[in-house]
């Protein structure tokens, strides 16, 4: 890409002369050379302030909103976080391939590696790395898209309504999936109907051809039909009647599938842990099938997959214990999943929480649910940290402690564990909850 090309996708002018930039990036911590340097703000930073960092740094060109004293080649736009996503739109536009885009409350980084891991049985995939699916990481994203991309497969977040409408009308899929609504990002939704709404919203992006593939087991399953009246739509679904379905048996270390397709079926062995992963598998499955992928590729895709760390990732204890750690993030229905993995567990049985953020003025009910919850489910003992989190203890009652750091629940976790002991380690990112996971690791100890 040259700077004067695209400086009328973005509405900027360029300061400074053309240049030719081969990526995009955001941070000058990742620059190797050669790239357009974004220069974005937000409440506690201002890109702007780093362009001589990002010039020494390698990159040829930086995209401002405003005139800074630099040197180096700018492209002045109105508001640089809109402008990347403009200009990811006009990138996505110089290619015509699949594009897959996933988006629910819980499971699309799971759903989106299994797509991607089957995909790559076709040929190159171009996927987000990591969780970058919110208005920054997608426009990123797709800026790394090539001619050597024969599929694309993108994850999409929000926390607020709209936010999803601009990240598809970007993207342009060809097949959409919606997995499911959840308690999350109350703050900015106010209930799990607006949760529900604001997922719809990824059919805007969908060209008249395209698919949305829908999760008949979810409660809101009905209502996504209806907003994607206008498109051809698949369901899939373990409880309830739906196009592609599943068998599933369920151990300690894996899930095995028996698949059913309209037209075929699948057996599938997962290296996956808790029967959530088979929704996931299977709408990965039915993503896949609808792109003409054959029962094989999908077996060998799914089959490929292994955990994504903090996500019921199974890994040795400290003291010859079994420790879950699940920190990557954490809401009330992830919890849930990730009690029902725990629970079957033979020996003792504990669980580490730190506090489920953006849950709004629900949270402290929220979290003496999820205590309620846990004490339910015959778990031996409960630790938790963070000022909600203490709702949960409370509510679980004999058996729970709270404590105020992440070394003291570190030191009082420590002491319980043992060659019969499992604990599950969960809480938002906020809480930072890998923290403690990683000290309670055979190696962290």
């Amino acid at each position: 890409m040259n700077l004067m090309k695209i400086a009328s996708a973005v509405s900027g002018h360029v300061m400074g002369g053309d240049v030719v930039f081969d990526q995009v990036t955001t941070d000058t911590r990742v620059l190797s050379g050669g790239e357009l340097f974004v220069a974005l703000a937000g409440d506690h930073y201002d890109g702007h302030d780093f362009i001589d960092e990002a010039k020494r740094s390698g990159a040829v060109a930086a995209m401002t909103s405003r005139p800074v004293d630099t040197d180096l080649p700018t492209l002045v736009v109105a508001d640089t976080r809109r402008s990347l996503g403009q200009l990811a739109s006009y990138w996505r536009g110089q290619f015509d391939i699949p594009m897959i885009a996933v988006t629910g409350s819980n499971g699309k980084t799971t759903v989106k590696e299994m797509m991607a891991s089957i995909l790559r049985e076709l040929g190159p995939t171009l996927s987000n790395a990591g969780n970058l699916n919110n208005e920054i990481g997608l426009p990123l994203t797709l800026l790394r898209m090539s001619e050597d991309h024969e599929y694309a497969v993108v994850e999409m977040g929000m926390n607020h309504a709209g936010e999803i409408r601009k990240l598809t009308r970007i993207a342009l899929p060809s097949v959409v999936v919606v997995l499911n609504a959840a308690p999350a990002h109350l703050e900015g939704l106010a209930d799990i109907t607006g949760v529900a709404r604001a997922k719809a919203e990824i059919f805007a992006g969908l060209n008249d051809d395209g698919l949305a593939i829908i999760n008949a087991d979810d409660r809101f399953a009905v209502y996504w039909r209806a907003r994607a009246r206008h498109h051809r739509t698949l369901t899939f679904g373990l409880d309830r009647p739906a196009d592609v379905t599943a068998e599933v048996s369920v151990d300690r270390e894996m899930l095995e599938l028996l698949i059913r397709l309209p037209n075929d079926s699948i057996e599938v062995k997962l290296n996956l842990l808790g029967r959530h992963n088979a929704a996931n598998a299977l709408a990965a499955a039915t993503a896949a099938w609808s792109m003409g992928c054959t029962p094989e590729q999908i077996r060998c895709g799914l089959g490929n997959v292994q955990p994504i760390k903090g996500r019921l990732e199974p890994r040795r204890g400290a003291a010859g214990s079994s420790l879950i750690d699940d920190t990557y993030n954490a809401n009330p229905v992830s919890l849930d999943v990730a009690i029902q993995c725990l629970a079957p567990r033979m020996g003792k049985r504990i669980i580490v929480l730190g506090d489920m953020a953006e849950l709004g003025s629900r949270s402290r009910d929220l979290h003496s649910a999820a205590g309620e919850m846990i004490r339910h489910a015959g778990i031996d003992q409960l630790l938790t940290m963070g000022d909600m989190a203490k709702n949960a203890s409370d509510a679980f009652g004999l058996g729970a402690s709270h404590f105020d750091s992440h070394e003291a629940v570190i030191d009082a976790t420590r002491s319980l564990l043992g060659a019969d002991v499992t604990c599950l380690v969960k809480g938002s990112r906020s809480a930072e909850m890998e923290n403690v996971a990683d000290a309670l690791t055979e190696t962290g100890s």
